[in-house]
């Protein structure tokens, strides 16, 4: 991407910037006080820019707090003090501008009378220093004592209540502006801007639209505060059209609007976005300041975009913000991610004054390159050196410790941290959770999720979304009930992202009701919604359904994509529909703009491969004009196996065993082509060599009974004799049927049962049948295929025990219920 840094002449004069807002909100007292002394204030005789008020109070008052204040019109001011109150004002400007704001203070506290001026004075001293909360205590004292503010003076205040988010003292302020008329005439736009600000940061985006709509007239900060809103809010059609709606006004976008859009889109995640704004930001001839820069780079480092990051490096080096703080930072971060950790280094040690940022950018660049060592090292030094860590250090240390594996380090980082003066937020929960989920420790994961609830910490949406892949199987439906609990509690139930991984985790826990729940209560569903409810009714083997999902996705108006064209062709083929699957397949691109993919190509070859028109399947993958994947040979090794096709059969093998030749479940299929076909298949000799160890190394499952998970393997054979006494004489009934109805001879699986004892599903049954309620369904994950033998052997007992049994196998979800597998006998 061609960022266009040539350096251009700016045309536009510098906006102007407010300073950061406050990361706390603070609170101001009885803001209701003066928004009823506005309510009962007389009208005045004077206009508000003169520079004294007619009215005056005592300043301390004998009423109690809970009384509402008494506004009493005071007599003209008294010749004597006049002059004393106008050298006392001139004081405090002096002070102020002196940097001697204690003794500023003092001379205000220290006045009998204070008109207009002098509350203007003070206010002003604490609003260009962005003390703002003590511009909101000013403010609410100097109405309660009667002194109504000017134009100036209400713009002042506005912009404090924006940056401390003071709602209520804000509309007050709006409500006096209005009548007093400082909001109809062209002079009255910096009123108007200060109203948009506040009703922004305060997220009130239709008071906003509504102060807009009414201004006479529009300056670039008016646009500015507009768009800064509709970003803020993810309203990014609108922004884009208030962009396109300043320039056909006359007012062309200023630094200060692009740095809105590239910022937050950055912030947003859209970052090739915020790129594309830069180069249109540079094209219309504004010159980027160290803010755009800075935002610039961080979404190259996002996107770990290294050759466009070191042109903007360049580019800062031009301007000259390369050594300020901002731009340092985001350099830092950006060569770190991009694993350049040397210049960043460099860049960090040429920051002159470094801030919290940049120790821990550097921090986490070490640590996000595994040299965790290092990062220590850093961190160590960082409280030698004077500087504070926060709780964002401490987190970026425990995340590099339990991302390289080092969970014990990690964990013991996390019990310093309290005891070193910082408390723990929700990330740092987060970073143990999703860190144990990504090395395989699912219980401790659980565990510490319930500790973080104990102890009172409010989980938010990444919480969530780490913890629920962990526990989307079908031995743990039950923890996805808990979490599930705990999300209706802190009503996230709502966030997108999180109905649909709990619509995934329902699905794949077996529970398919749950999943159609979550699903009809969501209101906000995306395309991924419907992809992950139509893989739902897909996985339980309900064409039908997911059918029927996809047209009532098409009637509200929502465009498919390829993982929904994937599914929809999968539907029809397992509904024995080829027809109606290839005319999806063939017109997609037509129809939808979507290319076909290997997954597409993979779903017609197994299509195919169900109806038994093999050559088909293969003339398909000849001609396809992308490498076909490991899913697209799988897919038509296990036709032609079925079909008792051994040329196809042994020509998808040899390309599996190409692809992957260690895969345990490529080789268990090609083991029992083997069995099937005997010789003919040609398979190389070290694969065939390690048939036995490798099946025995990986046949194991795992069985859920009354909330308890137990780990069987074949050959395990604890259960109660009873109950395998009883299911031994099923197998005797059913063995003689079962063989004389299977085609071939049995694979694999099954002769290895025949020398040992009975396969660990088989197992898992007996147990499950033992030891649960007869209306529980037995649920079981299998880490190999099933062989046909158990497969025949759980329809049975479904149908005799009346129990519904569900087993995972690598391949598919199996149902069984009255006989019957969801699968229909194709896995």
């Amino acid at each position: 991407m061609e960022l266009l840094l040539a350096p251009l002449p700016s045309i536009l004069p510098r906006p102007h910037q407010f300073p950061p807002q406050p990361a706390s909100r603070p609170s101001h007292g009885r803001i209701q006080e003066p928004i009823m002394a506005f309510a009962q204030a007389p009208p005045l005789a004077l206009p508000f820019q003169e520079a004294r008020s007619s009215f005056q109070a005592p300043r301390h008052s004998t009423r109690p707090p809970a009384q509402e204040p008494r506004i009493h019109p005071r007599p003209g001011p008294s010749l004597r003090s006049e002059p004393r109150m106008v050298s006392d004002t001139k004081l405090i400007t002096m002070h102020s501008c002196a940097e001697r704001l204690v003794d500023a203070r003092k001379v205000f506290d220290g006045m009998a009378r204070r008109d207009l001026l002098t509350w203007s004075a003070m206010i002003g001293a604490y609003a260009i220093r962005g003390m703002y909360s003590d511009v909101i205590a000013l403010a609410v004292t100097m109405v309660r004592e009667g002194v109504i503010p000017d134009r100036f003076l209400i713009t002042r205040i506005l912009q404090a209540c924006a940056y401390t988010e003071e709602l209520k003292l804000g509309m007050a302020m709006h409500s006096l502006a209005i009548r007093k008329g400082f909001t109809e005439r062209v002079r009255d736009v910096p009123v108007g801007n200060s109203l948009l600000a506040m009703y922004v940061k305060c997220g009130e985006l239709g008071r906003a639209r509504r102060v807009f709509g009414k201004m006479v007239q529009r300056d670039l900060g008016t646009w500015n505060s507009m768009i800064f809103g509709c970003c803020r809010s993810g309203e990014w059609d609108e922004a884009r059209r208030l962009l396109a709606d300043m320039r056909h006004e006359g007012t062309e976008p200023g630094v200060v609007t692009w740095n809105t859009l590239i910022s937050s889109y950055a912030r947003s995640g859209d970052l090739d976005m915020a790129l594309q704004c830069f180069i249109r930001m540079r094209l219309a001839g504004i010159e980027p300041n160290g803010m755009t820069i800075a935002s610039a780079i961080s979404a190259c480092a996002s996107l770990r975009l290294l050759s466009q990051g070191m042109e903007l490096h360049c580019h800062a080096i031009k301007v000259g913000s390369v050594n300020n703080v901002l731009s340092g930072n985001s350099l830092v971060d950006m060569y770190a991610k991009c694993g350049e950790i040397v210049a960043a280094k460099r860049i960090f040690n040429d920051i002159p004054e470094k801030d919290i940022f940049s120790w821990n950018s550097m921090v986490a660049g070490y640590a996000q390159a595994g040299y965790c060592g290092k990062a220590y090292e850093l961190f160590c030094k960082m409280e030698s050196l004077g500087v504070r860590r926060n709780v964002i250090t401490w987190n970026i240390m425990i995340s590099g410790y339990i991302r390289n594996g080092d969970d014990e380090r990690a964990f013991e980082l996390f019990q310093m941290m309290e005891s070193c003066g910082v408390k723990r937020d929700t990330a740092s929960w987060n970073i143990l959770i999703a860190g144990s989920v990504h090395n395989g420790h699912f219980d401790r994961a659980l565990r510490i999720f319930r500790q973080m609830q104990a102890l009172l910490v409010r989980p938010d949406y990444i919480t969530i979304l780490s913890i629920i892949p962990a526990f989307a199987n079908l031995v743990a439906f039950w923890k996805v009930r808990e979490i599930h609990a705990c999300i209706f509690h802190y009503n996230l139930e709502m966030d997108a992202k999180i109905a649909n991984a709990l619509i995934n985790a329902y699905s794949k826990s077996g529970d398919l009701a749950g999943a159609c729940a979550v699903f009809d209560r969501h209101s906000s569903r995306n395309i991924i919604t419907w992809n992950c409810i139509i893989l739902a009714h897909l996985l339980h083997g309900s064409p039908s359904e997911a059918l029927d999902r996809f047209c009532q996705m098409k009637e509200e108006g929502v465009l498919p994509d390829n993982t929904t064209l994937t599914a929809v062709i999968k539907a029809y083929g397992l509904k024995g529909k080829v027809s109606e699957a290839e005319e999806i397949f063939y017109n997609m691109e037509h129809d939808y703009n979507i290319a076909p993919d290997v997954d597409h190509y993979a779903a017609m070859v197994d299509i195919l491969g169900r109806s038994g028109r093999l050559e088909e399947a293969y003339e398909l993958i000849d001609e396809m004009p992308l490498i076909p994947s490991l899913a697209v040979w799988e897919a038509l090794l296990t036709a032609a196996t079925i079909h008792g096709n051994v040329r196809l059969a042994n020509l998808a093998a040899r390309e599996l065993v190409s692809i992957e030749p260690s895969d345990p479940r490529i080789q268990r299929l090609i083991y029992n082509l083997q069995d099937l076909a005997g010789k003919s298949v040609d398979v190389p000799h070290m694969i065939v060599s390690n048939k036995g160890r490798e099946l025995e190394e990986v046949d194991s499952c795992s069985v859920e009974i009354e909330n308890k998970v137990y780990l069987l393997s074949t050959g395990d054979n604890f259960v109660l004799e009873g109950t395998v006494a009883d299911l031994k004489s099923i197998m005797v009934q059913i063995g003689i049927s079962m063989l004389n109805t299977s085609s071939g001879t049995p694979d694999v699986e099954e002769e290895k049962e025949e020398l040992s004892a009975m396969h660990c599903e088989k197992l898992a049954i007996a147990l499950a049948i033992s030891n649960s309620p007869p209306f529980r369904s037995i649920r079981i994950i299998k880490n190999v295929r099933m062989c046909r033998h158990c497969h025949t052997f759980a329809k049975l007992v479904s149908e005799k025990y009346e129990r519904q049994i569900l087993i995972k196998d690598s391949n598919c979800l199996h149902k069984f219920k009255g006989g019957k597998c969801s699968c229909e006998d194709y896995w």
